[in-house]
């Protein structure tokens, strides 16, 4: 009897796999609805996708978290950064997922789902409360199966697609 695959290991991410990184999500992006309504023109499109996924990267590395499944030659297969800005002292602990991405050749397995309830397990156990803006269908019906909830379109978005959607923390 075969048994059931393990989940692929979850990795910080690393300098030697910031540049493989920042094409996977410029990549994946590039064909992601959300940003080709903003942005029509493709080569213009990348280059702003490069400029702002560079930047989330480092955000996240500072004040975040930026989670990796990587390949058997060690490329990303699958990417989370999550920021966490600090809150003020009265404020509800949230962390933000910026953006989770998996390549063509690893979709269908299952590493974004691994990935979202990875960091929500160390969210939980912070007690915080987790954020993301989802853009397709699809997407919202996964953040739905990992407890997500609907708040409202993405501001200033008029995209009625677009949503906002939290998670409040829950007891390990």
């Amino acid at each position: 009897m075969d048994q059931p695959e393990s989940p692929p290991p979850i990795v910080w991410l690393d300098r030697t796999r910031r540049r493989a990184a920042l094409q996977l999500l410029v990549h994946v992006f590039d064909r992601d609805p959300a940003w080709r309504r903003i942005i029509r023109w493709a080569p213009a499109r990348a280059l702003v996708l490069r400029v702002y996924y560079r930047r989330a990267m480092r955000v996240a590395l500072a004040e975040g978290r930026v989670d990796l499944i990587a390949g058997p030659t060690g490329t990303p297969l699958a990417l989370a950064l999550w920021f966490h800005p600090r809150p003020a002292i009265s404020a509800a602990d949230v962390w933000h997922l910026e953006a989770v991405v998996v390549d063509e050749v690893a979709r269908g397995r299952g590493l974004g789902g691994h990935l979202i309830r990875h960091a929500l397990t160390d969210i939980d156990a912070r007690g915080a409360t987790a954020t993301l803006d989802a853009s397709t269908p699809a997407s919202q019906r996964l953040y739905e199966r990992l407890g997500f909830t609907p708040t409202g379109p993405v501001p200033p978005w008029p995209w009625p697609r677009d949503l906002r959607m939290r998670r409040e923390a829950r007891a390990n």
